[in-house]
């Protein structure tokens, strides 16, 4: 039996996006965001993120860039309430948009650019990818 690979982000990194150093229950609830991050993008097998960062065609970078944005985005939803829509205070309300139920989630354009078949030329009509 082989050992889970690493995250593909820290801790630090969430931090160093946010500007600031979490406290002791949202590092818990960091970590447990990254490690599923990692594991929900590596699940995307015809991304195959960790051979391609391996031999240098996908950009370290980019990859973790887009998993430290998924982690905040569910950070954030989770720091106003996962079903709070707003807030109101006697000098102010706030709304909020209603949370994505998935909490960790790749938008398109994030998964497009990681793609290694994005932006090469195919005759046919839509493509179906397998998962």
């Amino acid at each position: 039996m082989t050992a889970p690979p690493e995250p593909l982000i820290t801790k630090v990194d969430v931090e160093d996006r946010l500007g600031e150093t979490l406290a002791d229950p949202e590092v818990t609830q960091v970590e447990s965001l990254i490690a599923y991050a990692s594991s929900k993008l590596r699940s995307r097998r015809y991304l195959d993120v960790d051979a391609r960062m391996f031999d240098g065609t996908l950009d370290r970078a980019l990859v973790k860039g887009t998993v430290v944005t998924a982690v905040i985005r569910a950070l954030e939803v989770m720091r106003t309430g996962l079903r709070v829509r707003s807030t109101q205070y006697p000098e102010n309300t706030e709304q909020y948009v209603d949370a994505d139920p998935r909490l960790i989630y790749f938008t398109d354009e994030e998964l497009g650019e990681l793609d290694p078949d994005v932006g090469e030329t195919n005759p046919g009509a839509f493509t179906i990818r397998v998962f």
